[in-house]
């Protein structure tokens, strides 16, 4: 597998070469890149299969890079960054290959081997990860379904509701909800907003916002906008009616 490494520092480059030749023979590296402009002059004459981007690049970062890779040229993508709590969960929830720097030669050698069975990365999947990054409140968010990913106002989303390892979101004046593989404190994290959306149960996260009625009995309920209820487990009952009240 040929591969570009592509970094403005140049002692990440070197540490990622070293790491690359010596516990990942498999990769073939064409092309060591400090500045991203060459690496975009030289990518339609050597076309890597694969390429570690930088994300924190002056000039040219490394979603503006992806932007201007000319059309038609595929490649599997790892992304490498320091550690950003909040683009890191981005890139997961969009199913896209990091790595944390300093980088573990453990981790490089999962998502190398990961990436040569992984599709090359989407446009919409890359600018949704973008879109996170730069916004920790969300005002929208991009739930992959399949191959697709399905664009969500955060304001329309009634309420989430777990089950195993997918959650369920269901959105306003739609008769359906949209399943999708993930856990629900990766959705809960990622919306990053606790004075719209609450975790009433183990189960349920809620937008308060969306709540019609919340019986008061031992045993409470949330009535949702779509008339469906939600269970409220007991310990949780006195601090959802507390954050209510400060609606």
């Amino acid at each position: 597998m040929t591969a570009f490494l592509i970094d403005d520092e140049a002692h990440c480059t070197d540490v990622l070469r070293v790491l690359l030749e010596k516990y990942c023979p498999q990769v073939q590296i064409i092309g060591i890149f400090n500045d991203p402009e060459a690496a975009l002059a030289a990518l339609p004459q050597q076309q890597p299969e694969l390429v570690l981007l930088d994300i924190e690049m002056p000039v040219l970062n490394g979603f503006d890079w992806l932007k201007n890779c000319p059309p038609g040229i595929e490649f599997k993508l790892i992304f490498t960054t320091a550690y950003d709590q909040y683009a890191v969960k981005a890139f997961k929830f969009n199913a896209l290959d990091y790595l944390l720097k300093p980088i573990d030669k453990q981790e490089l050698i999962a998502a190398v081997q990961k990436s040569a069975s992984s599709p090359s990365p989407s446009m919409p999947q890359i600018e949704a990860a973008q879109y996170l990054r730069q916004n920790p409140v969300p005002e929208r968010i991009a739930l992959p379904l399949g191959q697709d990913l399905i664009f969500v106002d955060v304001d329309q989303l009634l309420y989430c509701e777990s089950d195993g390892s997918y959650v369920s979101f269901f959105i306003n004046d739609q008769a359906k909800p949209l399943i999708i593989s993930r856990s629900l404190r990766e959705v809960e994290t990622l919306l990053n907003n606790p004075a719209q959306f609450f975790r009433c149960h183990n189960s349920y996260l809620v937008n308060l916002r969306h709540i019609k009625k919340i019986t008061r009995a031992e045993s409470a309920e949330l009535i949702m906008r779509n008339n469906r209820s939600v269970p409220v487990a007991r310990s949780k009952k006195q601090e959802l009616l507390q954050v209510v009240a400060r609606l």
